[in-house]
């Protein structure tokens, strides 16, 4: 697949550009989307000399703002149809689960959009939540994007350690999404035990 990818983007020569910045929206939007590896790649065209290392990461940078802006409009549109049927349910969230979440983003907001590059298959998720519960609009992009900077940052530092070899790349992918997925596993797991912790304490005496 890395392969095929490769070929694809080098045949559009400067339209290359273009897919990496698309691909690094799609990772927001449609989150099974494998923008990582298509990011990866933009690190290997630098080294080739195929395309300017600022120009890259600023594409693959202005991409995943893109991205996360329209899943802030989606949480911002949530809200709204909440505020005027707050009786109903949207896409099977109710609107206790919304005050949930709004609470929560309330708290941990901040901290989860300056990582949510970091964070995939959730990453979208974390600006439907900012827009549903209203966030100011720049502070969430602000926050988003300097996390992506520091996220293609560090994608293009991997993509170019390979220095252009496919093969490596493709076995450089595999490792950094078997990381990522692990390290998500295990934050899961953490926050259950947490959860359950806190549900089995005793309530405090009056």
């Amino acid at each position: 697949m890395v392969e095929y990818i490769d070929q694809l983007i080098s045949a559009l020569g400067p339209l290359g550009l273009l897919v990496l910045g698309v691909a690094a929206m799609l990772e927001y939007v449609v989150p099974p989307f494998p923008g990582d590896t298509i990011t990866l790649l933009g690190g290997v065209y630098a080294v080739r000399g195929s395309q300017p290392w600022m120009l890259v990461f600023l594409v693959v940078t202005v991409g995943s703002v893109a991205g996360a802006a329209i899943n802030y409009a989606v949480g911002h549109w949530l809200a709204k149809r909440f505020d005027a049927h707050p009786e109903r349910s949207f896409f099977g969230i109710t609107h206790a689960r919304l005050e949930q979440v709004q609470a929560r983003m309330r708290v941990n907001g901040p901290w989860l959009l300056l990582v949510n590059r970091f964070l995939p298959g959730i990453r979208g998720l974390i600006f439907v939540a900012a827009g549903a519960s209203r966030m100011p609009r720049f502070n969430a992009l602000a926050l988003g994007a300097v996390s992506a900077m520091a996220h293609t940052g560090l994608v293009l530092g991997l993509g170019a350690a390979v220095g252009g070899n496919l093969e490596r790349l493709t076995a450089l992918v595999a490792r950094y999404q078997y990381a990522v997925v692990g390290l998500v596993v295990i934050g899961a797991i953490g926050v259950g035990i947490r959860m359950l912790a806190r549900r089995r304490a005793p309530a405090p005496g009056p």
